[in-house]
């Protein structure tokens, strides 16, 4: 006979990112997930979810995160839970882990990106005074 396994004690968790939100409108919750070996990650296969993330800029410019720690220190202190990537890098922006090495990857590559887009002052036309 099939042994059935309960996924909240069964292996180990993963902290990851799943998708909510709409069509060019991403939010993500930061959710535990059960063991690899249960299955894919799908919204109906969520544990708890123990913060969330919205990458769209609001009108100050911010980046929107939530994060209840106490609940994150428990799946990575008392259940050894795997961290993925990209909450790594958010736990590592908000203090709780050392920056994640990406996170710096990331900027360099982005400041690239800008200066190629930015003119230097000598590339400016200058207004001429009249």
């Amino acid at each position: 006979m099939r042994q059935l396994v309960n996924p909240r004690t069964f292996g180990r968790p993963s902290l990851g990112l799943a998708l909510f939100g709409c069509k060019n409108r991403p939010f993500y919750h930061i959710c535990v997930f059960p063991d690899k070996s249960l299955g894919r990650r799908y919204e109906g296969n969520i544990i708890e979810q123990v913060g969330s993330f919205d990458p769209l800029p609001n009108k100050n410019n911010e980046k929107l995160v939530a994060l209840n720690i106490g609940r994150i220190k428990y799946w990575i202190g008392e259940r050894n839970a795997h961290i993925s990537v990209p909450v790594l890098e958010v736990l590592g922006l908000s203090g709780l882990f050392p920056i994640h090495p990406k996170t710096f990857i990331r900027a360099k590559e982005n400041r690239e990106a800008l200066a190629a887009v930015t003119p230097t002052p000598e590339e400016r036309p200058e207004a001429s005074i009249q």
